[in-house]
């Protein structure tokens, strides 16, 4: 809505400017526009203070919706924050399934090697048991055990005994080498 001034046959355009200044600044504004102007009637300055309260009014609005922009979008970013956190737990919680299920893959199958290892274990023992040789020897190689005449004894003497002799004459060059070596030792 424009104003129409009963003192001159203009509009007044400041009403549909937007103004982001405080209310102190606007009062300041139109009281120097009220001192300017010539006199004024009472209903030119009960306007005028009604046209204040709704640039007030307007300006609280704004401040309002500013407040409700910032208030939202920290919600929005809270909630992607909380998100976020929530869906690292649970893919760790996943992780953490999977791997508890490899190793109790691996247990099993650790479990079932030693089994087929102890069971091979106990086939290679009875395959080479001394009955199993014994039975081989005399069928396949046509051996038998060594009777006592085949057996011959031998005796060693305790009077047999090693000695280390030592070179006693040595010469300049080797008392100097062992000399050099027992330095470094």
């Amino acid at each position: 809505m424009a104003y129409y001034s009963r003192s001159s046959n203009a509009y007044d355009f400041t009403l549909f400017e937007e103004s982001f200044d405080s209310s102190a600044t606007m009062r300041a504004k139109a009281d120097d526009r009220s001192e300017t102007e010539d006199g004024g009637t009472q209903e030119n300055r009960s306007r005028r203070e009604d046209r204040r309260a709704e640039k007030d009014a307007n300006i609280k609005r704004m401040r309002r919706r500013r407040s409700n922009i910032a208030r939202i979008a920290l919600g929005v970013i809270f909630g992607i924050a909380v998100a976020f956190i929530v869906a690292s737990i649970i893919h760790g919680q996943v992780q953490l399934t999977e791997l508890n299920q490899e190793i109790s893959d691996a247990k099993a199958q650790l479990a079932e090697q030693q089994s087929v290892y102890t069971q091979l274990e106990m086939k290679v023992d009875s395959s080479i048991s001394t009955t199993v040789v014994e039975d081989y020897a005399k069928n396949n190689l046509s051996m038998n055990k060594a009777t006592n005449s085949q057996k011959e004894f031998i005796q060693l003497s305790d009077s047999d005994k090693a000695e280390v002799t030592l070179k006693k004459d040595k010469n300049l060059f080797e008392t100097i080498a062992e000399a050099v070596s027992s330095l470094w030792s």
